[in-house]
This record gives structure tokens, sequence and C-alpha cells, in this order.
């Protein structure tokens, strides 16, 4: 199952792959081991789709199975600055969202420094 989950989270393989190897549930899948993911793979997914490598479907799919799911974990002393881009970029799929470069660029030092992103 490592192995998988690490593919996904270094987007190597897509949801949809995942599920495959998984099962179409991975809301209820017992995972006794959630993969870590740190701020360098949040980065990493941002980086993805402002060099327009995955598409917002992907991403927005990407945040949903590592924030909702139990596959995943983030140290604790990471967590607020994880979430708090997990947040925004959630909300991409839905009618008059759009992120900036400027915003992916704050993002990314919110993540590299270990804070919370904020809008302002």
């Amino acid at each position: 199952m490592t192995k998988v989950l690490t593919d996904f989270r270094d987007l190597r393989i897509t949801k949809e792959k995942l599920k495959d190897a998984l099962g179409e549930d991975l809301h209820n899948i017992d995972c006794a081991h959630p993969l870590i993911v740190r701020p360098i793979h949040v980065i990493n997914v941002i980086r993805s789709f402002t060099e327009k490598k995955v598409s917002i479907d992907v991403l927005v799919d990407w945040v949903n199975t590592v924030w909702f799911t139990d596959l995943f974990q983030f140290y604790e002393t990471e967590t607020d600055s994880i979430i708090s881009v997990l947040e925004i970029l959630e909300t991409l799929d839905e009618e008059g969202s759009i992120l900036s470069p400027a915003e992916c660029e704050k993002m990314i030092q919110a993540l590299t420094q270990n804070i919370s992103f904020s809008e302002s």
C-alpha cells in the first residue's frame, strides 16, 4: 500500500489509479500506517499546477484525497501551514475561483516557512 500511496502523493498516478489499487471508496479504507505528507509535497503539487503539468481537477482530487481520507497524515508541527493552503486549493473547482501565480508563490512561501497562508 505504501508504494501506491507514495505514487499518488508524488503525482505519479491519478486518483483513479489509486482507486484501482485500493478500492473505490477511499474514505473507508483501514490504513494502519498513513503516509506522511510534508510541505514539500504540497509545494510540488502547486508547482505542477502552475507549470500546467496537472489540471485543476487533478489538483483538487489530490487535495481532497490527501486531506479527507485516512490514507495520509501531516506532522503536527506542519499541519496548520499545510491546511491553510489546502483550504484554498480545495475550492479551485468552484465557479469563479481563480488562483494567481502571485498567490501560488505566497502559498509556497508560507509552506517553506511553516506558517499559515493568509490571502491578504
